[in-house]
């Protein structure tokens, strides 16, 4: 019996690494991107959708349990692309690929995630592959 659990226990040790090299990637963005998408949000989006990111008169919260409810099992790049092709409504498609990153750095700060070393992709397709963690 003694036998039969070490096994079962090597098994299961040998089949971690495995499983662990299948995990999600993080989503990683740096403070640098942060402050561009802050600077951002203020000239372009508080406008509709407050200075709080949840208190504007005309665009849906952007942060607090509303946003992650909205985006719940979606992914980055889902995110992303709505932003890229739908925002800001008066002028779509106005903002380039790297100030919608910054953008969705910020916002993503302001739902309680960290910056870090790496800077947050541009490319949505690539982002496809990364759950929101909502």
């Amino acid at each position: 019996m003694r036998k039969l659990v070490l096994l079962a226990a090597a098994a299961i040790a040998i089949s971690l690494p495995a499983v662990q090299s299948h995990a999600q990637p993080d989503i990683t963005f740096t403070a640098a991107q942060v402050d561009g998408g802050r600077a951002k949000y203020k000239e372009v989006c508080q406008i509709c959708h407050g200075s709080s990111l949840a208190n504007g008169q005309f665009g849906t919260p952007l942060r607090g349990s509303f946003f992650r409810n909205n985006w719940k099992g979606k992914t980055l790049g889902e995110l992303q692309q709505f932003m890229y092709e739908k925002m800001p409504p008066d002028n779509v498609m106005s903002l380039t690929p790297e100030q919608h990153t910054n953008l969705l750095a910020f916002i993503l700060s302001r739902n309680d995630m960290m910056p870090g070393e790496t800077a947050l992709s541009s490319d949505i397709k690539s982002n496809n592959a990364i759950a929101l963690p909502w």
